[in-house]
């Protein structure tokens, strides 16, 4: 029977699969966590089997008779251990696009906006960090709070014009009413060799009271500076970042630091990054500051083990947390939430295979 059901099915794909190129790849990624609540907190610290954003993914490409190409990507995210809750199909980076060498790469549907992208290409050694665990990324984290991945965009990447790069993205809102048209645009530049790089991005969110969250009136603003250097193995990159809050009536700004190091010798990797986040103008003790340390060994060209280390002290108004999965007090529905006050301190001893 299951060789009828796969002649089958591999009849019902050949004619599909004569005409297209179609590449299958992703990645498993999982660590046994110890999370330990302090602070405010009153949740107990315990041990858990945690993902670490395991995805796979679709890409192909069709070679057009003008020399560019139309792209297409579609990734889905899955859990090895305790994750996420977005694991539907296209739950991750899903777009169609079209690419030249020249023109650079047009690209519309779900992605990741180009103020999360924009740090690849100039802070390398903070992009390094080993698992979601040890992240300080997102609009819950201490830095790049304006990134996001987000369902009605179009973006545009350019080529790498003699070391110079463009990143540029708006996403629309598909649910725009009268009062509300919760957009954000975003642009970022920089500039690499092989010794240094520089780089500046910007994103303003529209009728936004937070990345994501509708509120007539509301914005938010951010802009990131930063830059590296390299040396005998050694990366060293550091940024600064302003977010401003506007929900119309007030508006505060908060600016948060950061540096971080690289090193890399035969199989292992050692990375380390602190960053600190001062209070809003406008609320006394809303700041927070994070250490990360980790280190990795490749076990082959795709696997390796990795063991890190994170810190989150945050002051009494403050709710900072990293990017690993469903971290914060038990509720009453299920959920977790972190509240103002809580520390955090998260041991990981992880897996990673790329396929």
């Amino acid at each position: 029977m299951k060789k009828l059901i796969a002649i089958a099915l591999a009849a019902a794909f050949t004619t599909p699969f004569a005409f297209a190129d179609v590449t299958i790849g992703g990645s498993v990624r999982s660590a046994l966590d110890y999370v330990d609540y302090g602070g405010k907190s009153e949740q107990d610290s315990g041990v858990r089997i945690a993902d670490q954003s395991s995805r796979i993914y679709f890409k192909g490409e069709d070679k057009l008779d003008n020399g560019g190409s139309l792209i297409w990507y579609l990734e889905n995210r899955f859990n090895v251990g305790e994750g996420s809750s977005s694991i539907a199909w296209g739950s991750r980076n899903t777009f169609i696009g079209y690419k030249s060498s020249e023109l650079g790469t047009l690209m519309f549907g779900k992605r990741d906006n180009a103020y999360k992208l924009a740090s690849a290409d100039y802070l390398p050694a903070f992009e390094a960090v080993f698992n979601d665990d040890a992240s300080y990324y997102g609009k819950d984290q201490l830095l790049r709070r304006l990134g996001d991945r987000q369902e009605q965009i179009v973006a545009y990447d350019s080529p790498n014009w003699s070391g110079f790069k463009v990143k540029a993205s708006y996403n629309f809102d598909s649910g725009k009413t009268d009062s509300v048209n919760a957009t954000t645009a975003a642009i970022t530049t920089s500039y690499s060799t092989d010794v240094f790089s520089l780089g500046l991005a910007y994103a303003l969110a529209d009728d936004q009271s937070k990345l994501g969250t509708k509120a007539a009136g509301a914005q938010n603003q951010g802009i990131q500076l930063g830059g590296s250097v390299n040396f005998s193995g050694v990366t060293l990159s550091a940024v600064w970042e302003r977010v401003n809050f506007d929900n119309g009536t007030t508006d505060a700004d908060q600016d948060s630091y950061g540096i971080a190091a690289l090193y890399k010798t035969g199989k292992f990797a050692f990375q380390g990054a602190y960053i600190i986040a001062d209070d809003l103008d406008n609320v006394s003790d809303s700041g927070a500051q994070q250490i990360t340390v980790g280190a990795q060994y490749s076990l082959s060209k795709q696997s390796r083990i990795y063991l890190t280390y994170t810190n989150v002290d945050n002051d009494d108004n403050a709710k900072f947390k990293t990017e690993g999965p469903n971290l914060g007090d038990a509720q009453a529905d299920g959920t977790r939430k972190m509240i103002n006050g809580t520390d955090l301190n998260i041991v990981a001893l992880g897996l990673r295979t790329d396929f």
